[in-house]
């Protein structure tokens, strides 16, 4: 077995390495000569594209090198839709319904609102990929991703997924608890086993003045969201640590309607209740519980320890701690096995937001557009969004890329490719957010998260790949639209509820079945219904 997972170890780098072969003998992604295969007539016209991207107006400048080489080399002229954060899910519905949607844009409907993408598509409001993709490999391959499948309509794909990771294991570091190990040794605490040694630690941390400043003035545990948090119960109840559909009794059911819950409400209470948990939790902004954990009011944080997670979280501990190492200090506290004995790793779909393309497409721009995203894939349209122009941003010195650009005064590091080209910021995640991008060893990583860090997420990669599996949940059962499952899924918030419930008066076992109850009346017995029955 152990030999089996240090395969998929490496099978799991390899997974890293070849979604992102940006480097070695590649055409100059800033030359002329580097253009995508079978470009289109430059004869002509170029063919203007409607393009809406979050705060896109302030990344799109006539001036960019990058833009201008990307809009010649496919003899198109993108044309920027502005939306924000804060209003685009409002301006698309306008749009929708005034036929005025742009030809692409980026929304989270899928991840959010499937029931709006089954709508938009009976009212032929967004069109469907070609059923022949062969000409854009890239493109083909995130097609084929086994979540992307499932997304499929009449056996077709109406938006293109934004893929975060090609594999859903490679999420598993989004969700960890970092302990203080220095705090741990004062106190003479072993690592916990189970929920009632943790809640132990817990509250010690919060009692026992574990700094030794002689004050009482600090938590057990803090947590950068309800998210993260959840993941400290995850061994009572695996799927809730995921918030997924869970298959009991031959039939699935939301998370938050097995009975499993009961065990996940009494450790959430009793942690809440004993003094263990940061009695602001539910407030906390990420950036505030980072800070407080960074500045030792915190023995425990609910956070993730991806690269560039841990390379902001370390800078953020310097600040506060200028004489003491983080490594030194501070570890990942691995969570005890579940009630059947494994132990599990966070995972998620591999994909979040999605790419939609208006009804009024022709093919001709369809082409276009998907040779767009074609080339956004590739290697060479990889390698000039992360080095920018070969010659100008950097070197080739036999295999080894040696950064060119000028330094930044403030850091003393490479002035960024989003400084230096605005546009990247919009077609750096256009076609693919490529977090696994952030695992590799590569010069670039090495100047933004740091050497060590990279080394460290990968050091506890391999350690849960070797010692833990993946939750297992049903990537069919959470992307299925149904009438009553998004009618519910858009009326309650489980999370929240079930926090409400804890830090309410009263018992929140009894709370909880209250919250059950009123889920009942929002439908959640037919929505049940309607995913078997599709399912079946």
């Amino acid at each position: 077995m152990r030999m089996l997972r240090l395969s998929g170890f490496a099978l799991l780098i390899a997974v890293i390495l070849s979604m992102n072969h940006a480097c070695g003998d590649l055409a100059d992604p800033g030359d002329a000569d580097a253009t995508p295969k079978d470009t289109p007539n430059e004869a002509s016209d170029p063919m203007p594209i409607s393009i809406a991207y979050w705060d896109i107006k302030r990344y799109f400048d006539p001036g960019d090198a990058i833009l201008r080489t990307i809009e010649r080399n496919l003899n198109i002229s993108l044309k920027p839709v502005q939306v924000s954060w804060t209003d685009y899910k409002e301006k698309f519905k306008v749009w929708a319904a005034t036929d005025k949607l742009p030809d692409v844009f980026a929304h989270t409907v899928v991840s959010e609102s499937p029931g709006l993408y089954a709508d938009w598509i009976e009212q032929n409001l967004i069109r469907p990929l070609p059923d022949d993709l062969s000409p854009y490999p890239y493109v083909y391959e995130l097609s084929q991703i086994p979540d992307t499948r499932a997304l499929r309509r009449d056996n077709k794909l109406h938006m293109l997924p934004r893929i975060a990771y090609p594999t859903n294991d490679l999420w598993m570091l989004d969700r960890v608890v970092f302990i203080r190990k220095d705090w741990m040794s004062e106190l003479a605490m072993p690592d916990p086993q189970n929920f009632e040694q943790f809640l132990q630690s817990m509250r010690r941390f919060a009692d026992e003045d574990p700094d030794r400043n002689g004050a009482r003035d600090t938590v057990g545990l803090t947590a950068a969201g309800l998210p993260y948090l959840s993941w400290v119960f995850s061994p009572a109840f695996p799927q809730f640590g995921v918030s997924q559909w869970v298959q009991e009794n031959n039939e699935w059911i939301p998370y938050y309607a097995s009975k499993r819950m009961s065990r996940v409400v009494a450790q959430y209470d009793s942690l809440q209740r004993s003094g263990g948990l940061d009695e602001e939790f539910f407030l906390l902004k990420e950036d505030d519980a980072t800070e407080k954990f960074a500045q030792g009011k915190a023995g425990a944080l609910a956070y993730k320890a991806t690269p560039d997670s841990l390379s902001k979280f370390v800078a953020l501990w310097n600040k506060y701690n200028p004489d003491t190492d983080f490594y030194d200090a501070v570890k990942i506290m691995r969570l005890w096995p579940a009630e059947d004995g494994n132990r599990y790793y966070y995972v998620a779909p591999t994909y979040w937001s999605e790419s939609y393309f208006s009804a009024k497409v022709d093919d001709a721009k369809m082409d276009r557009i998907l040779r767009l995203y074609d080339y956004l894939l590739s290697p060479e349209g990889i390698r000039l969004m992360r080095y920018g122009i070969e010659g100008k941003d950097y070197v080739m010195q036999g295999d080894e890329i040696v950064i060119t650009r000028p330094l930044d005064e403030k850091t003393g590091k490479p002035v960024s490719i989003q400084k230096l080209y605005p546009s990247t910021n919009v077609f750096q995640s256009l076609a693919s957010w490529g977090m696994e991008r952030t695992y590799r060893m590569d010069v670039i990583n090495k100047i933004n998260y740091g050497e060590r860090n990279i080394q460290a997420s990968l050091e506890e990669m391999r350690w849960l790949l070797n010692h833990a599996t993946a939750v297992p949940f049903s990537y069919t059962a959470v992307s299925l639209s149904t009438p009553s499952k998004d009618k519910l899924s858009a009326a309650i918030r489980p999370l929240e509820d079930l926090t409400e419930a804890i830090l309410s008066q009263g018992d929140p076992q009894r709370l909880w079945q209250a919250t059950l109850a009123r889920y009942e009346e929002l439908g959640l017995e037919a929505a049940i219904e309607e995913v078997n029955g599709k399912l079946k």
